[in-house]
């Protein structure tokens, strides 16, 4: 099999999207998750400690029905769909149902049989995805766990005990509203794992466009030229030049210029260099990441930086805004009598990430505010409303 195009197969999406409402941001990271899904685990790049892999997590974050999210999305699913060995789940699914579905063998294209623990989570909606507190902190977990993509991954899960997956490489995309991510996710969740590992296209660029319109004459290339690249196989190594400015560009990076990207930044490189490695295998069968591969991967991260900071700004501010108003709510609900802190503790208690650290952290942030006050007697801690 060989490709069809001379061109990238990312300009030939790009052409095929012909009259669409959706920015072209989010075309763009739709293509490159198509592409890191169709490679599934056949191609990585040695960075000597560990492996780097083409799965990522992606999320289109703009307002409801602003920007088209969905049916962004959509386009490139379809393509992806009719591309071989492909494993898709859409919505909802359990950690054991997640296990289930990444436990399956392929034969690579070098002819060996081998576990192959590759699929993608679509989730239309970020919040199908996600449930009450707890199934968020499973699937965050055995998301973060899994997305490096080491050989065995034993995980302890609540319905069937000790699971094993074999060669992990989820890759996750989904859309969101900025509310939707800050109702989904802790405040803690900015300094976890999982929000390093996931790249925020934040966007509110929309046009309007009454016949959006695609070149159905493009389509069967983008199928037959996918395929083709889902069969490249083996490590992709960069160029002398390539791997100079890389050293010279991460050794030089600065600090997140936002706290809320502190654990983004810790895997910024990685992030720039799955990056490079789908643009490369978009052009060319060579397993090659030149330096201008390279430059082209890094801006592609560093564009994003300044709206996945608008976004992650409010995860934080509006969790511990929200438990803060339920507390105050709670004391003022009790005026004039006062509220021990063990009662108040047990009513909000379970929508607590970090149990009693947390619930201090709010009372000190409402006590500093002046809206509610602390006073100690023999039988224990009391709040009521400020005066």
């Amino acid at each position: 099999m060989k490709r069809k195009s001379k061109q990238s197969w990312l300009k030939d999406y790009r052409d095929y999207i012909v009259r669409q409402e959706s920015p072209d941001v989010f075309h763009f990271w739709v293509g490159m998750m198509m592409i890191g899904v169709a490679l599934r685990r056949n191609v990585y790049i040695d960075r000597g400690a560990y492996d780097v892999y083409p799965n990522q997590f992606v999320f289109l974050v703009s307002q409801s029905g602003l920007c088209k999210k969905s049916a962004a999305i959509d386009i490139g699913i379809n393509i992806l769909e009719q591309v071989e060995d492909v494993h898709i789940i859409h919505g909802r699914a359990t950690v054991e149902g997640l296990i289930d579905a990444m436990n399956h063998v392929i034969v690579r294209p070098d002819g060996r049989v081998v576990p192959d623990g590759s699929l993608l989570i679509h989730a239309d909606e970020l919040s199908y995805l996600f449930g009450k507190a707890s199934y968020v902190a499973d699937v965050m977990n055995f998301l973060t766990a899994s997305y490096t993509g080491r050989s065995k991954l034993d995980f302890l899960t609540r319905n069937k005990g000790l699971c094993k997956v074999r060669n992990p490489a989820p890759s996750l995309l989904a859309a969101s509203t900025p509310d939707s991510m800050s109702e989904i996710f802790p405040s803690s969740s900015l300094s976890s794992g999982f929000m390093g590992r996931v790249v925020i296209v934040a966007s509110s660029d929309f046009k309007r466009v009454s016949k959006p319109k695609l070149r159905r004459d493009l389509e069967e290339l983008l199928v037959h030229d996918l395929n083709h690249i889902s069969h490249l196989c083996g490590r992709v190594q960069l160029t002398d030049e390539a791997e100079k400015y890389f050293d010279e560009w991460y050794e030089q990076m600065s600090v997140a210029p936002f706290k809320e990207l502190d654990a983004f930044y810790q895997r910024k490189h990685d992030h720039a260099l799955k990056a490079a490695l789908h643009i490369s295998m978009a052009e060319s069968d060579d397993l090659v990441i030149t330096k201008d591969h390279l430059i082209q991967g890094i801006m592609s991260i560093e564009h994003l930086e300044e709206g996945m900071h608008s976004v992650l700004r409010n995860v934080g501010a509006t969790i511990q805004g929200s438990l803060a108003d339920l507390v105050e709510g709670i004391v003022r609900s009790k005026s004039p009598l006062p509220v021990s802190r063990s009662v108040l503790l047990r009513r909000v208690y379970k929508k607590l990430t970090h149990g009693a650290q947390e619930f201090q952290g709010i009372i000190d942030l409402l006590k500093e505010a002046g809206r509610i006050k602390e006073s100690a007697t023999s039988k224990g801690i009391f709040y009521e409303v400020a005066s």
